[in-house]
């Protein structure tokens, strides 16, 4: 994301300056909210770590200097707890400062280590720690800034750092030290370890996004290639079809008025699929939100319907008044209509269900013929298949169905009912104000 919405922000000169990049104080790094709970996890785990270490050496008999090393972790325990507060009230989508946390975790670490032997303090590993973590967040100048400042903290250590001692004055066991190592080796191991998982689960979730958004979008531009086609059908057919209307009209005053009423009633017939198909590629480009109510949509529906097939569809309306966007509902419900009737026997009544489910409608459409296939069930939606026969449809209506479900927000689910024939559930999103 940041790729892609870096050219827009070099546009409207809001690349920082290149000094700020290199110190660091504009870091882009990686997955910024996955970052931000790592990074105060990892704060936690630290603190509670050096106060239970600074414990357990203090047991053991080693001189602890408790007001400088307790202070340093408390004021590491307050500073974590304000940082998670400032985070949730942002919702973890922390931009900048991360560099500065790093920074100060390292100087905190710097003064711990003056105080209790300086780099002859196994715990001294936990620069390797901070590092790394600096390694898969910051900019590669910022990595090698901290880098530098550690070498430095490491040489004034090096220098200025007080000698472990045990509280008789003697020095620290080499088996002590020993242990030591291997305690802060463990530690330092499975703070990296959480941080490579946790980067490893959301490679893992961006993964999976990646490709779900690369099939949304294939879908997506088929579909605007048939909706481009269909509004450009509509355009072209548009003019001669008026031009029919109108001579139809003057043919109305000669003796052949019959044969001129029908000419009109079908150029009208013409210019509502027209008028269908301009709704349909507004919809899929988001042009058409208009608003309108159920029933209303409902009935438009079933008058474009034959009267024998109307007769056939069993109406249960329980949404009657709630408000729905118009614009391709009418021919989505035809075609998922139209499918029902053709798959169940002459006889065989159709359901239509309108029902609403927290704030979204289901339009639950059941019959009662043979269902759908293994491999329609796999491929349905997909444009160009069919459970008819060759040459009576062409296998888009589910696909323009699918296609306008996800332009609003919405979803459509099909399967075979237990009891004989499919279901299909097309949810839409209810708007919150119904049409004046």
């Amino acid at each position: 994301m940041a790729r892609i919405l870096m050219p827009h922000a070099t546009h409207l000169n809001l690349t920082p300056p290149r000094w700020r990049r290199w110190l660091g104080l504009s870091e882009v790094w990686a997955g910024g909210a996955l970052s931000a709970r790592v990074l105060v996890l990892l704060r936690w785990l630290a603190a509670i770590g050096q106060g239970l270490t600074l414990y357990i050496v203090w047991r053991l008999g080693v001189e602890v200097p408790w007001w400088q090393c307790g202070g340093a972790v408390v004021l590491t325990l307050i500073t974590n707890a304000l940082l998670e507060w400032w985070l949730r009230q942002i919702r973890w989508e922390m931009k900048d400062g991360f560099f500065h946390l790093v920074v100060w975790d390292a100087l905190t670490l710097t003064f711990l280590l003056h105080w209790t032997g300086g780099l002859g303090n196994p715990f001294a590993l936990f620069y390797l720690v901070q590092l790394t973590l600096a390694a898969v967040a910051l900019r590669a100048s910022a990595v090698v800034g901290l880098g530098l400042l550690t070498t430095l903290a490491c040489g004034w250590l090096w220098q200025k750092a007080l000698p472990l001692r045990m509280m008789d004055g003697s020095a620290v066991p080499e088996e002590r030290l020993t242990q030591g190592f291997f305690i802060a080796l463990v530690l330092a191991g499975g703070f990296v370890l959480t941080l490579l998982l946790a980067l490893r689960r959301r490679s893992h979730r961006l993964q999976k996004e990646r490709e779900r958004l690369r099939r949304e979008l294939d879908a997506r531009e088929r579909f605007l290639s048939v909706a481009a086609l269909a509004t450009g059908f509509a355009h072209e057919l548009g003019t001669p079809l008026g031009t029919i209307a109108l001579a139809a009209e003057e043919m109305k005053a000669q003796p052949d008025a019959e044969t001129a009423a029908i000419i009109l009633r079908e150029a009208e017939r013409c210019q509502k699929v027209l008028q269908r198909l301009r709704e349909l590629g507004q919809e899929a480009t988001g042009r058409s939100t208009e608003p309108c109510i159920v029933w209303r949509t409902v009935e438009a529906t079933l008058n474009e319907l034959p009267e024998t097939q109307r007769a056939r569809v069993k109406l249960e309306l329980k949404a009657k008044d709630a408000p729905v966007a118009c614009a391709g509902l009418r021919e989505a419900l035809l075609v998922l209509l139209r499918n029902a009737l053709l798959a169940s026997a002459d006889e065989e009544k159709v359901v239509l269900r309108v029902e609403t489910a927290s704030e979204a409608l289901r339009f639950i459409v059941e019959d009662r013929g043979t269902g759908f296939s293994d491999e329609m069930l796999r491929h349905w939606g997909e444009p160009f298949r069919s459970t008819r026969d060759p040459g009576s449809g062409m296998g888009l209506g589910l696909f323009f169905v699918r296609r306008l479900a996800a332009s609003m927000q919405g979803s459509i689910e099909v399967e075979n009912l237990a009891t004989g024939g499919a279901r299909v559930t097309l949810t839409l999103p209810q708007l919150t104000s119904a049409p004046s």
